[in-house]
């Protein structure tokens, strides 16, 4: 992959976290009955820096995915490569 090819990866990193935020202000205004929003921006800002580092991992992956196809007999190719048979180059075939 050429460099740079992980900043797409925040852009879905950007919408993940708006969606998280936007579903604890609704779970806040649906389970509380005195909502408040200096809870909402302790409570949601608070957690989404604790979750940063899942949120980061799964962006990466999400974009990855789209654009790598899955190799499901990857293991087995690889393997006859350590037995000292030839193979294709499973990176020509992705």
């Amino acid at each position: 992959m050429e460099p740079g090819f992980f900043y797409g990866a925040m852009y879905v990193g950007y919408g993940l976290s708006v969606a998280y935020l936007t579903a604890v202000y609704v779970a806040m205004e649906v389970l509380l009955d005195d909502f408040a929003v200096g809870l909402y921006f302790i409570l949601g800002i608070g957690s989404l820096i604790v979750f940063t580092p899942f949120i980061f991992r799964l962006s990466r992956s999400i974009w990855l995915t789209m654009f790598v196809k899955y190799d499901k007999d990857a293991e087995a190719k690889w393997a006859k490569e350590l037995n000292g048979e030839k193979r294709e180059n499973p990176c020509i075939n992705v």
